[in-house]
Order: structure tokens, then C-alpha cells, then sequence
């Protein structure tokens, strides 16, 4: 008999802190999509400067195209 209203009084005294699903449901995904961490702002890249042509490229260049015109008449 004790055991029977102990197990009831602890049953009606939890009554009210019984949550319904969906306040369950809104705590356990509050916050679950806001990134952690500050967003990163995003700004234009600076655009890459002009590469000089120079003597060496040239050189890269044309024995490139030699060796293909060789490769390509034998």
C-alpha cells in the first residue's frame, strides 16, 4: 500500500512538468541550424596581373609546336 502512493504521489507530482511533443521537439532542434561560428564575408579576389611573355616562354612555345609538327609528320 505504501509502495502504491509513494509510486502515485511521484506520478501526480510530475504531472505539470510534462512536456507536450512539441515543446520536446522544439528543444531538441533549438539552435540545431545556426552555424557556430560567425559567417565569413566574402569579398572579390583581386584579379591576377599580366604575365610578360618573355624569352623564355617564347622558347617553351616554339619547341613545343616543333616537337608537335615533328611528332605529327612522322
Amino acid at each position: 500500500m505504501k509502495n502504491t502512493l509513494l509510486v502515485a504521489a511521484l506520478a501526480l507530482g510530475s504531472l505539470p512538468t510534462w512536456a507536450s511533443d512539441d515543446a520536446l521537439f522544439q528543444e531538441a532542434f533549438s539552435g540545431m541550424f545556426d552555424p557556430p561560428y560567425p559567417p565569413i564575408e566574402l569579398r572579390a579576389a583581386e584579379p591576377m596581373p599580366p604575365v610578360p611573355l618573355d624569352g623564355g616562354v617564347w622558347l617553351l612555345l616554339a619547341s613545343g609546336i616543333a616537337a608537335a609538327r615533328k611528332r605529327l609528320r612522322a
